[in-house]
């Protein structure tokens, strides 16, 4: 929850800033076309939806993860109604 909350905190700050230098820009079309290129999203959506080098491989991982997770839940919830016997 403290780790969301201070990337939460770190994208406004930076959203923050790039849409005061946007709002500061002159107003005209080829300025704001330019500041749309280098500055904000256009940046990092290359990085974004890049594909992950091993795809199987992580969804493996991830199935595995949320498998054991949903289990380890499950098992948690039936302790704790007494369904389980020590």
């Amino acid at each position: 929850l403290f780790l969301s909350g201070m990337v939460a905190l770190i994208m406004l700050r930076i959203l923050r800033k790039d849409l005061y230098r946007y709002n500061q820009l002159e107003q005209t079309e080829e300025a704001r076309e330019e500041a749309r290129e280098e500055t904000g999203w256009k940046l990092v959506s290359g990085d974004v939806f890049r594909p992950p080098k091993y795809a199987g491989l992580l969804a493996v991982y991830i199935g595995t993860g949320v498998q054991i997770f949903g289990m380890t839940c499950f098992t948690i919830a039936f302790a704790v109604l007494g369904f389980l016997w020590p």
